[in-house]
Protein backbone atom coordinates (compact mmCIF):
# COMPACT_ATOMS: atom_id res chain seq x y z
CA UNK A 1 0.00 0.00 0.00
CA UNK A 2 1.88 3.02 -1.03
CA UNK A 3 2.40 5.03 1.71
CA UNK A 4 1.00 8.10 0.90
CA UNK A 5 -2.70 6.95 1.62
CA UNK A 6 -4.58 8.54 4.17
CA UNK A 7 -4.39 6.77 7.69
CA UNK A 8 -8.37 6.64 7.14
CA UNK A 9 -8.13 4.73 3.52
CA UNK A 10 -5.64 1.91 5.14
CA UNK A 11 -8.35 1.07 7.76
CA UNK A 12 -11.15 0.46 5.40
CA UNK A 13 -8.60 -1.59 3.78
CA UNK A 14 -7.78 -3.65 6.59
CA UNK A 15 -11.69 -3.85 7.37
CA UNK A 16 -12.52 -5.15 4.02
CA UNK A 17 -10.01 -7.32 4.68
CA UNK A 18 -12.00 -9.05 7.17
CA UNK A 19 -15.20 -8.91 5.45
CA UNK A 20 -16.21 -12.06 3.10
CA UNK A 21 -15.42 -11.71 -0.54
CA UNK A 22 -19.03 -12.97 -0.72
CA UNK A 23 -22.16 -13.94 1.24
CA UNK A 24 -22.80 -17.30 1.15
CA UNK A 25 -25.06 -18.60 -1.37
CA UNK A 26 -28.51 -19.52 0.38
CA UNK A 27 -28.31 -15.75 1.73
CA UNK A 28 -27.71 -14.87 -1.98
CA UNK A 29 -30.79 -16.76 -2.99
CA UNK A 30 -32.92 -15.96 -0.13
CA UNK A 31 -32.33 -12.10 -0.81
CA UNK A 32 -33.50 -12.29 -4.08
CA UNK A 33 -36.38 -14.78 -3.00
CA UNK A 34 -38.12 -12.36 -1.25
CA UNK A 35 -38.12 -9.32 -3.90
CA UNK A 36 -41.23 -10.66 -5.77
CA UNK A 37 -43.57 -10.11 -3.86
CA UNK A 38 -46.57 -12.74 -3.98
CA UNK A 39 -46.77 -15.05 -6.45
CA UNK A 40 -48.84 -14.26 -10.02
CA UNK A 41 -52.58 -15.81 -10.26
CA UNK A 42 -52.86 -19.20 -12.29
CA UNK A 43 -54.47 -16.63 -15.31
CA UNK A 44 -51.64 -14.61 -15.79
CA UNK A 45 -49.42 -17.92 -16.69
CA UNK A 46 -48.70 -19.15 -19.89
CA UNK A 47 -50.34 -22.57 -19.17
CA UNK A 48 -48.21 -24.19 -22.64
CA UNK A 49 -44.93 -23.89 -20.94
CA UNK A 50 -44.54 -26.35 -18.58
CA UNK A 51 -40.75 -27.16 -18.86
CA UNK A 52 -38.08 -24.08 -19.07
CA UNK A 53 -34.43 -24.51 -19.86
CA UNK A 54 -32.71 -21.51 -18.94
CA UNK A 55 -28.81 -20.93 -20.20
CA UNK A 56 -27.21 -17.93 -18.46
CA UNK A 57 -24.05 -16.66 -19.34
CA UNK A 58 -23.25 -15.44 -15.61
CA UNK A 59 -24.55 -17.32 -12.48
CA UNK A 60 -23.62 -17.89 -8.53
CA UNK A 61 -21.41 -17.48 -6.69
CA UNK A 62 -20.79 -14.15 -9.33
CA UNK A 63 -23.80 -11.74 -8.68
CA UNK A 64 -24.03 -9.43 -11.55
CA UNK A 65 -27.11 -8.07 -13.19
CA UNK A 66 -27.45 -11.29 -15.13
CA UNK A 67 -27.27 -13.69 -12.29
CA UNK A 68 -29.34 -11.84 -9.93
CA UNK A 69 -32.19 -11.78 -13.24
CA UNK A 70 -31.58 -15.27 -14.17
CA UNK A 71 -32.12 -16.01 -10.27
CA UNK A 72 -35.50 -13.79 -10.29
CA UNK A 73 -36.65 -15.91 -13.00
CA UNK A 74 -35.58 -19.01 -11.96
CA UNK A 75 -37.75 -17.92 -8.47
CA UNK A 76 -40.66 -17.11 -10.54
CA UNK A 77 -41.13 -19.95 -12.86
CA UNK A 78 -40.44 -22.56 -9.66
CA UNK A 79 -43.28 -20.63 -7.80
CA UNK A 80 -45.79 -21.05 -10.94
CA UNK A 81 -44.89 -25.02 -10.82
CA UNK A 82 -43.01 -25.27 -13.50
CA UNK A 83 -40.37 -27.38 -14.19
CA UNK A 84 -36.52 -26.49 -15.04
CA UNK A 85 -33.42 -26.89 -15.57
CA UNK A 86 -30.70 -24.34 -15.49
CA UNK A 87 -27.05 -24.46 -17.30
CA UNK A 88 -24.40 -21.95 -16.10
CA UNK A 89 -20.85 -21.58 -16.34
CA UNK A 90 -18.39 -23.29 -13.31
CA UNK A 91 -18.39 -22.54 -10.61
CA UNK A 92 -22.00 -23.10 -10.17
CA UNK A 93 -24.20 -24.56 -7.47
CA UNK A 94 -25.49 -28.28 -8.13
CA UNK A 95 -28.97 -26.86 -7.09
CA UNK A 96 -30.93 -23.98 -7.12
CA UNK A 97 -34.28 -25.35 -4.15
CA UNK A 98 -34.60 -28.58 -6.33
CA UNK A 99 -33.47 -26.95 -9.70
CA UNK A 100 -31.26 -28.51 -11.18
CA UNK A 101 -27.96 -26.84 -12.52
CA UNK A 102 -26.00 -28.28 -15.41
CA UNK A 103 -22.15 -26.45 -14.70
CA UNK A 104 -20.61 -26.37 -18.07
CA UNK A 105 -16.57 -26.45 -18.19
CA UNK A 106 -15.79 -22.61 -19.00
CA UNK A 107 -12.61 -20.52 -19.02
CA UNK A 108 -11.42 -16.97 -16.66
CA UNK A 109 -10.04 -14.03 -18.83
CA UNK A 110 -6.64 -13.27 -17.19
CA UNK A 111 -7.91 -9.29 -16.41
CA UNK A 112 -11.42 -10.40 -15.84
CA UNK A 113 -11.40 -13.30 -13.70
CA UNK A 114 -14.89 -13.30 -11.57
CA UNK A 115 -15.98 -13.41 -15.12
CA UNK A 116 -16.19 -17.56 -16.64
CA UNK A 117 -17.03 -17.52 -20.37
CA UNK A 118 -18.49 -21.13 -20.39
CA UNK A 119 -16.99 -23.32 -23.51
CA UNK A 120 -18.99 -24.86 -26.63
CA UNK A 121 -19.37 -27.65 -24.77
CA UNK A 122 -22.25 -30.19 -26.75
CA UNK A 123 -22.71 -33.09 -24.16
CA UNK A 124 -25.09 -30.38 -22.58
CA UNK A 125 -27.34 -30.58 -25.89
CA UNK A 126 -28.16 -34.42 -24.51
CA UNK A 127 -29.00 -33.23 -21.46
CA UNK A 128 -31.25 -30.94 -23.05
CA UNK A 129 -33.01 -33.50 -25.33
CA UNK A 130 -33.64 -35.68 -22.39
CA UNK A 131 -35.34 -32.44 -20.47
CA UNK A 132 -37.69 -31.97 -23.24
CA UNK A 133 -38.22 -27.96 -23.11
CA UNK A 134 -41.19 -26.12 -24.00
CA UNK A 135 -39.03 -23.36 -24.34
CA UNK A 136 -35.83 -22.32 -24.09
CA UNK A 137 -34.95 -18.95 -22.02
CA UNK A 138 -31.09 -17.22 -22.64
CA UNK A 139 -30.11 -14.60 -20.42
CA UNK A 140 -27.22 -12.49 -21.69
CA UNK A 141 -26.46 -15.09 -24.23
CA UNK A 142 -23.05 -15.94 -26.21
CA UNK A 143 -21.07 -19.24 -26.25
CA UNK A 144 -23.91 -20.89 -24.16
CA UNK A 145 -26.44 -18.92 -26.09
CA UNK A 146 -25.13 -20.72 -29.04
CA UNK A 147 -25.72 -24.14 -27.89
CA UNK A 148 -29.02 -22.81 -26.76
CA UNK A 149 -29.89 -22.09 -30.44
CA UNK A 150 -28.72 -25.47 -31.77
CA UNK A 151 -31.08 -26.92 -29.28
CA UNK A 152 -33.94 -24.66 -29.53
CA UNK A 153 -33.86 -25.93 -33.60
CA UNK A 154 -33.01 -29.51 -33.05
CA UNK A 155 -36.26 -29.77 -30.71
CA UNK A 156 -38.50 -27.08 -32.59
CA UNK A 157 -39.35 -24.89 -29.82
CA UNK A 158 -39.06 -21.43 -29.25
CA UNK A 159 -36.11 -19.47 -27.47
CA UNK A 160 -36.36 -15.94 -26.20
CA UNK A 161 -33.19 -14.10 -25.04
CA UNK A 162 -32.86 -11.13 -22.62
CA UNK A 163 -29.89 -8.54 -24.00
CA UNK A 164 -28.05 -6.87 -21.32
CA UNK A 165 -24.30 -7.42 -21.52
CA UNK A 166 -23.42 -4.38 -23.77
CA UNK A 167 -20.06 -6.53 -24.94
CA UNK A 168 -19.23 -4.09 -28.00
CA UNK A 169 -19.28 -1.61 -25.32
CA UNK A 170 -16.75 -3.29 -22.84
CA UNK A 171 -14.32 -3.89 -25.85
CA UNK A 172 -13.92 0.02 -26.31
CA UNK A 173 -13.92 0.00 -22.16
CA UNK A 174 -11.32 -2.78 -21.93
CA UNK A 175 -9.00 -1.11 -24.33
CA UNK A 176 -9.91 -3.54 -27.34
CA UNK A 177 -12.58 -1.34 -29.58
CA UNK A 178 -10.86 -3.62 -32.33
CA UNK A 179 -13.39 -6.45 -31.08
CA UNK A 180 -16.55 -4.19 -30.72
CA UNK A 181 -17.88 -4.81 -34.35
CA UNK A 182 -17.18 -8.40 -33.67
CA UNK A 183 -18.96 -8.61 -30.52
CA UNK A 184 -21.87 -7.10 -32.50
CA UNK A 185 -22.05 -9.26 -35.41
CA UNK A 186 -21.96 -12.39 -32.83
CA UNK A 187 -24.52 -10.98 -30.97
CA UNK A 188 -26.94 -10.02 -34.34
CA UNK A 189 -26.16 -13.02 -34.96
CA UNK A 190 -27.49 -15.28 -32.36
CA UNK A 191 -30.30 -12.72 -30.77
CA UNK A 192 -31.62 -13.05 -34.70
CA UNK A 193 -31.92 -16.23 -34.46
CA UNK A 194 -34.09 -16.40 -31.52
CA UNK A 195 -37.44 -16.04 -31.36
CA UNK A 196 -37.60 -12.71 -29.25
CA UNK A 197 -34.61 -10.55 -27.73
CA UNK A 198 -35.90 -8.96 -24.43
CA UNK A 199 -34.69 -5.15 -23.80
CA UNK A 200 -34.71 -3.60 -20.96
CA UNK A 201 -34.83 -0.40 -21.29
CA UNK A 202 -36.18 1.99 -24.19
CA UNK A 203 -32.88 3.46 -24.68
CA UNK A 204 -31.71 -0.02 -25.56
CA UNK A 205 -34.40 -0.80 -27.70
CA UNK A 206 -33.29 2.31 -29.96
CA UNK A 207 -29.77 0.92 -30.20
CA UNK A 208 -30.28 -2.40 -30.86
CA UNK A 209 -32.82 -1.60 -34.25
CA UNK A 210 -29.65 0.50 -34.99
CA UNK A 211 -27.80 -2.67 -34.73
CA UNK A 212 -30.09 -3.85 -37.42
CA UNK A 213 -31.36 -6.93 -34.72
CA UNK A 214 -35.13 -7.89 -35.26
CA UNK A 215 -38.26 -8.91 -33.09
CA UNK A 216 -37.42 -6.77 -30.01
CA UNK A 217 -39.11 -6.55 -27.16
CA UNK A 218 -39.30 -3.95 -24.39
CA UNK A 219 -38.61 -6.14 -20.30
CA UNK A 220 -37.61 -4.36 -17.65
CA UNK A 221 -36.78 -4.80 -13.87
CA UNK A 222 -38.59 -4.52 -10.98
CA UNK A 223 -37.61 -3.77 -7.37
CA UNK A 224 -38.67 -5.08 -3.74
CA UNK A 225 -39.71 -1.58 -2.20
CA UNK A 226 -41.06 -3.14 0.69
CA UNK A 227 -37.45 -4.01 1.75
CA UNK A 228 -35.43 -0.99 0.03
CA UNK A 229 -37.44 1.61 1.73
CA UNK A 230 -36.60 5.31 3.12
CA UNK A 231 -38.02 3.84 6.61
CA UNK A 232 -34.95 1.82 7.22
CA UNK A 233 -32.93 4.95 7.92
CA UNK A 234 -31.18 5.03 10.88
CA UNK A 235 -28.02 6.71 13.22
CA UNK A 236 -26.02 3.28 13.53
CA UNK A 237 -25.67 2.62 9.28
CA UNK A 238 -25.37 6.76 8.86
CA UNK A 239 -22.54 6.77 11.60
CA UNK A 240 -21.06 3.50 9.34
CA UNK A 241 -21.37 4.85 6.20
CA UNK A 242 -19.23 8.21 7.46
CA UNK A 243 -16.94 5.44 9.00
CA UNK A 244 -14.98 8.16 11.59
CA UNK A 245 -16.03 11.08 9.12
CA UNK A 246 -17.81 14.93 10.58
CA UNK A 247 -21.63 13.45 11.52
CA UNK A 248 -22.52 16.89 9.46
CA UNK A 249 -21.34 15.36 6.48
CA UNK A 250 -23.29 14.20 3.83
CA UNK A 251 -22.67 10.77 2.38
CA UNK A 252 -22.31 10.39 -1.51
CA UNK A 253 -22.91 6.33 -2.05
CA UNK A 254 -22.29 4.02 -5.15
CA UNK A 255 -22.99 0.66 -5.01
CA UNK A 256 -21.61 -2.46 -7.41
CA UNK A 257 -19.18 -4.01 -8.72
CA UNK A 258 -15.95 -2.97 -8.91
CA UNK A 259 -14.98 -3.20 -12.76
CA UNK A 260 -13.14 -0.68 -15.21
CA UNK A 261 -16.24 -0.59 -17.29
CA UNK A 262 -17.81 1.56 -13.72
CA UNK A 263 -15.46 4.04 -14.50
CA UNK A 264 -15.33 5.29 -10.52
CA UNK A 265 -12.64 7.21 -10.89
CA UNK A 266 -14.54 9.97 -11.98
CA UNK A 267 -15.75 10.06 -8.54
CA UNK A 268 -12.46 11.91 -7.75
CA UNK A 269 -13.72 15.39 -7.05
CA UNK A 270 -15.91 13.99 -4.58
CA UNK A 271 -13.13 11.96 -2.96
CA UNK A 272 -11.14 15.20 -2.58
CA UNK A 273 -14.14 17.12 -1.44
CA UNK A 274 -13.45 16.74 2.83
CA UNK A 275 -17.43 18.15 3.12
CA UNK A 276 -18.57 14.89 1.19
CA UNK A 277 -18.28 11.75 2.80
CA UNK A 278 -17.82 8.94 -0.20
CA UNK A 279 -18.72 5.46 0.54
CA UNK A 280 -18.74 2.87 -1.96
CA UNK A 281 -20.29 -0.34 -1.06
CA UNK A 282 -19.28 -3.93 -3.63
CA UNK A 283 -16.31 -6.19 -4.93
CA UNK A 284 -14.35 -6.77 -7.64
CA UNK A 285 -11.69 -7.42 -9.64
CA UNK A 286 -11.06 -3.31 -10.08
CA UNK A 287 -10.94 -2.61 -6.48
CA UNK A 288 -7.29 -2.05 -5.80
CA UNK A 289 -7.28 0.64 -8.89
CA UNK A 290 -10.65 2.25 -7.59
CA UNK A 291 -8.89 2.86 -4.17
CA UNK A 292 -6.06 4.19 -5.39
CA UNK A 293 -7.81 6.52 -7.43
CA UNK A 294 -10.13 7.80 -4.88
CA UNK A 295 -7.69 7.31 -1.95
CA UNK A 296 -4.31 8.54 -2.91
CA UNK A 297 -3.47 12.30 -3.31
CA UNK A 298 -5.55 14.07 -0.42
CA UNK A 299 -8.55 12.34 -1.44
CA UNK A 300 -10.55 10.03 1.08
CA UNK A 301 -13.27 7.45 0.61
CA UNK A 302 -14.77 4.05 2.55
CA UNK A 303 -15.01 0.92 1.22
CA UNK A 304 -17.42 -1.38 2.53
CA UNK A 305 -17.29 -4.88 0.81
CA UNK A 306 -20.28 -6.43 -0.60
CA UNK A 307 -23.41 -6.33 1.56
CA UNK A 308 -27.22 -8.13 0.40
CA UNK A 309 -30.41 -8.29 1.74
CA UNK A 310 -31.60 -6.14 4.59
CA UNK A 311 -28.19 -4.89 5.60
CA UNK A 312 -27.51 -3.10 2.37
CA UNK A 313 -31.52 -1.63 2.32
CA UNK A 314 -30.25 -0.52 5.31
CA UNK A 315 -27.02 1.29 3.51
CA UNK A 316 -29.13 2.84 1.34
CA UNK A 317 -31.58 4.19 3.24
CA UNK A 318 -28.63 6.22 5.35
CA UNK A 319 -27.22 7.43 2.86
CA UNK A 320 -28.47 11.23 1.51
CA UNK A 321 -27.28 11.06 -2.57
CA UNK A 322 -26.67 7.75 -4.76
CA UNK A 323 -24.06 8.38 -7.59
CA UNK A 324 -23.57 6.25 -10.55
CA UNK A 325 -20.90 6.85 -13.11
CA UNK A 326 -21.18 3.65 -15.21
CA UNK A 327 -21.69 4.22 -19.22
CA UNK A 328 -22.10 0.40 -20.34
CA UNK A 329 -24.85 -0.73 -18.33
CA UNK A 330 -28.19 -2.04 -19.92
CA UNK A 331 -30.33 -1.08 -16.72
CA UNK A 332 -28.81 -0.49 -13.81
CA UNK A 333 -30.60 -2.17 -11.23
CA UNK A 334 -28.87 -0.40 -8.44
CA UNK A 335 -30.46 3.04 -9.23
CA UNK A 336 -34.00 1.22 -8.97
CA UNK A 337 -32.66 0.08 -5.65
CA UNK A 338 -31.34 3.57 -5.03
CA UNK A 339 -34.69 5.36 -5.63
CA UNK A 340 -36.66 3.04 -3.84
CA UNK A 341 -34.95 4.21 -0.53
CA UNK A 342 -35.71 7.70 -1.50
CA UNK A 343 -32.51 8.94 -2.65
CA UNK A 344 -32.05 11.58 -5.54
CA UNK A 345 -29.53 9.95 -8.33
CA UNK A 346 -26.37 11.80 -10.27
CA UNK A 347 -25.94 9.55 -12.99
CA UNK A 348 -23.90 9.51 -16.10
CA UNK A 349 -26.47 10.31 -19.36
CA UNK A 350 -25.10 7.39 -21.01
CA UNK A 351 -26.34 3.62 -21.31
CA UNK A 352 -29.36 2.66 -18.67
CA UNK A 353 -28.95 5.48 -16.13
CA UNK A 354 -30.63 7.93 -18.82
CA UNK A 355 -33.61 5.70 -19.07
CA UNK A 356 -34.20 5.51 -14.91
CA UNK A 357 -33.10 9.08 -14.01
CA UNK A 358 -35.72 11.96 -14.98
CA UNK A 359 -33.20 14.57 -14.98
CA UNK A 360 -34.61 17.57 -12.19
CA UNK A 361 -37.49 15.36 -10.89
CA UNK A 362 -35.58 12.44 -9.37
CA UNK A 363 -31.92 13.17 -9.67
CA UNK A 364 -29.18 14.75 -12.27
CA UNK A 365 -27.84 13.16 -15.94
CA UNK A 366 -24.65 14.83 -15.95
CA UNK A 367 -21.70 14.41 -19.16
CA UNK A 368 -20.08 10.74 -18.45
CA UNK A 369 -16.04 10.73 -17.85
CA UNK A 370 -16.65 14.00 -16.04
CA UNK A 371 -15.75 14.16 -12.08
CA UNK A 372 -16.54 18.20 -12.01
CA UNK A 373 -19.57 17.68 -12.98
CA UNK A 374 -20.31 14.66 -10.46
CA UNK A 375 -18.99 17.07 -8.22
CA UNK A 376 -21.40 19.74 -8.74
CA UNK A 377 -24.37 18.26 -8.81
CA UNK A 378 -23.58 16.25 -5.43
CA UNK A 379 -22.93 19.50 -3.99
CA UNK A 380 -25.89 21.00 -4.86
CA UNK A 381 -27.96 18.20 -3.08
CA UNK A 382 -26.21 18.27 -0.15
CA UNK A 383 -26.49 21.96 0.05
CA UNK A 384 -30.07 22.22 -0.88
CA UNK A 385 -32.33 20.11 1.75
CA UNK A 386 -35.81 21.31 0.23
CA UNK A 387 -34.34 20.20 -3.76
CA UNK A 388 -33.03 17.02 -2.10
CA UNK A 389 -36.56 16.26 -0.08
CA UNK A 390 -38.20 16.77 -3.31
CA UNK A 391 -36.51 14.82 -5.62
CA UNK A 392 -36.52 11.78 -2.85
CA UNK A 393 -39.94 11.89 -2.93
CA UNK A 394 -39.91 11.80 -6.29
CA UNK A 395 -37.40 8.97 -6.76
CA UNK A 396 -39.20 7.19 -4.25
CA UNK A 397 -43.05 7.23 -5.95
CA UNK A 398 -41.10 6.11 -9.67
CA UNK A 399 -39.67 3.22 -7.80
CA UNK A 400 -43.18 2.08 -6.53
CA UNK A 401 -44.40 1.62 -9.89
CA UNK A 402 -41.83 -1.11 -10.73
CA UNK A 403 -43.30 -3.83 -9.00
CA UNK A 404 -41.47 -7.17 -9.77
CA UNK A 405 -44.97 -8.83 -10.07
CA UNK A 406 -45.77 -6.58 -13.00
CA UNK A 407 -42.36 -8.01 -15.17
CA UNK A 408 -42.76 -11.17 -14.32
CA UNK A 409 -46.68 -11.02 -15.77
CA UNK A 410 -44.59 -9.46 -18.78
CA UNK A 411 -42.47 -12.29 -19.17
CA UNK A 412 -45.60 -14.57 -18.75
CA UNK A 413 -47.22 -12.37 -21.93
CA UNK A 414 -44.02 -13.12 -24.17
CA UNK A 415 -43.37 -16.68 -23.08
CA UNK A 416 -46.90 -16.91 -24.82
CA UNK A 417 -46.06 -14.36 -27.62
CA UNK A 418 -42.99 -16.27 -28.58
CA UNK A 419 -44.62 -20.04 -28.59
CA UNK A 420 -47.40 -18.06 -31.31
CA UNK A 421 -44.39 -17.24 -33.37
CA UNK A 422 -43.29 -21.08 -33.30
CA UNK A 423 -46.54 -22.32 -34.17
CA UNK A 424 -46.87 -20.18 -36.66
CA UNK A 425 -43.41 -20.87 -38.50
CA UNK A 426 -44.30 -24.37 -38.35
CA UNK A 427 -47.52 -24.14 -40.13
CA UNK A 428 -45.99 -21.64 -42.80
CA UNK A 429 -42.90 -24.62 -42.93
CA UNK A 430 -46.03 -27.44 -43.58
CA UNK A 431 -47.72 -25.59 -46.13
Amino acid sequence: MPGRWPLRCALCLAALGRLAMGDPLGAIIAAERSALGEPLPPEALCSQVKRVALFTEAFLPKVDGVSRTALLTIHHLQRSGRDLIVFAPKPAPQHIEGTPIYSVPSLWLPSYPETRVALLWLPLLRRLRHFKPDLIHLFSPFTLGMLGMLGSAALNVPVVANYQTDLPGYAHSYGAPHFAPLFKAILRFIHNGCTLTLAPTPIVVAQLRRWRFKRLRLWGRGVDTTRFTPARRSAEWQARLRNGRDQALGVALYVGRMAREKHLETLSDLAGDPSIALTLIGNGEYLPQVQHALCSNGRSAHFIGHLLGDALADAYAAADVFVFPATRETFGQVILEAMASGLPVVAADQGGSAALVKHGETGFLVPAHDPAAFHQRVRQLLSDASLRTRMSAAARAYAQQQAWSAVMRALEGYYAEALGLQERRARMRRC
